[in-house]
């Protein structure tokens, strides 16, 4: 089969192209960044420039038919925030092609933080209390600050989160009926994050990890599997319920009084670096082939990149050394070399700088969806 990988902007995408060159399938890449991470891995035919769907929407419709009609694309697989821009442009893509994810409607249930609440809490997997606010006189009625959770109800990277903050600290939020906040009953236990891979409804793929080290207090850049029956479970609940299609992930609690499913990210996450041990497993299972639940055995990976540039003093601490002993780079498994992440680390670090703004902030400004109506 030809498949399109978009989003070469993150790093399971190397990982991505990968497993799919192994299982035997040609593959492309395709994002709007000009020196995205994935974008020269050798498992690739090429890689292919798109406008930013979020700033030239008509110019990414255009030109991912183009593409898909050019390359005989057979099925697209998304990695980031770009899935949900692909799933409104689904009714237009040529009818051969298969599209890897759920109708928009259901990834924004996912992908909408209140919306995931009452679905977690119906299906038991809720924290105690979740409160939507769309105003400052409503923020201001939440008492003990610090027994609560706070963040958009569209954001990623927990960026604004705010856990158990001070009261001073909530003078920063200020909820509309436009940009909603939520206030969610801070969780204490270990946390968990879970990647999967399903097609409609049926659980194909699972790995559950870990997030040891994180890059400032968001996305995780150290994973070691953890294997839990109860969380294979959960996973499984979300996907029947709902008849997903595609990646799923979840970042879960595990408290004293059960799991607590808090965030889901209804697209690839790290958790692909973990998976695409066994590529043909994971290639079965994005492309919706695999007939029951693979269990895998994985070997700790990280991304080292990300962990020198955040700690250079990692070298100097005998914890950060044996878990570096313990896992191989990601990117360099993926053949990723030092040269094009230095490459995708400077891209990002000048669209930051131009926008005076964090390289979390700037990662996915051009392709986020925070549940504004499209132009289509």
């Amino acid at each position: 089969m030809n498949i399109l990988v978009t989003g070469a902007r993150a790093p399971i995408a190397a990982d991505l192209a990968k497993a799919f060159r192994v299982a035997g399938h040609r593959v492309w890449l395709a994002d709007s960044l000009r020196w995205a991470v994935a974008s020269g891995s050798p498992y690739a035919e090429s890689y292919l420039h798109l406008p930013a769907p979020r700033r030239d929407w008509d110019g990414f419709v255009a030109t991912l038919i183009r593409e898909c009609t050019r390359h005989a694309i057979d099925a697209i697989v998304p990695t980031s925030e770009e899935v949900f821009w692909l799933a409104a442009v689904r009714p237009r893509l040529p009818q051969s092609v298969n599209l890897r994810t759920s109708q928009l409607e259901l990834l924004k249930q996912f992908h909408d933080k209140a919306a995931f609440a009452s679905l977690a809490t119906k299906l038991g997997y809720g924290a105690p209390e979740n409160h939507v606010l769309h105003s400052r006189a409503e923020l201001v009625q939440m008492r003990d600050p610090q027994n609560w959770v706070f963040k958009p109800v569209y954001s990623r990277f927990a960026t604004q989160t705010l856990i158990g903050p001070k009261v001073e600290e909530l003078q920063a939020i200020a909820p509309t009926l436009e940009r909603p906040w939520l206030a969610q009953t801070r969780i204490v236990g270990r946390e968990v994050c879970l990647y999967n891979v399903a097609d409609r409804g049926r659980l194909l793929l699972h790995v559950a990890y870990e997030p040891a080290v994180r890059f400032g207090k968001g996305a995780s850049i150290y994973f070691s599997e953890t294997d839990d029956e109860a969380l294979r479970r959960m996973a499984a609940d979300f996907v029947e319920h709902t008849q997903f299609t595609g990646q799923i992930s979840f970042d879960v609690i595990a408290g004293e009084n059960g799991l607590v499913a808090i965030e889901c990210n209804p697209r690839g996450t790290s958790g692909v670096h973990l998976a695409a041990q066994s590529p043909a497993v994971l290639a079965a299972a994005l492309l919706g082939q695999g007939t029951a639940l693979q269990t895998l055995s994985t070997e700790p990976r990280m991304l080292l990149g990300p962990w020198l540039l955040q700690s250079p003093g990692m070298i100097f601490r005998a914890r950060d050394r044996a878990l570096w002993a313990r896992a191989r780079d990601a990117l360099c498994s993926a053949k990723i070399g030092w040269t094009q992440q230095l490459a995708a680390m400077a891209e990002m670090s000048w669209l930051a700088l131009r926008a005076r703004t964090s390289v979390a902030v700037v990662s996915t400004a051009d392709i986020e969806w925070n549940g504004e109506r499209m132009n289509d």
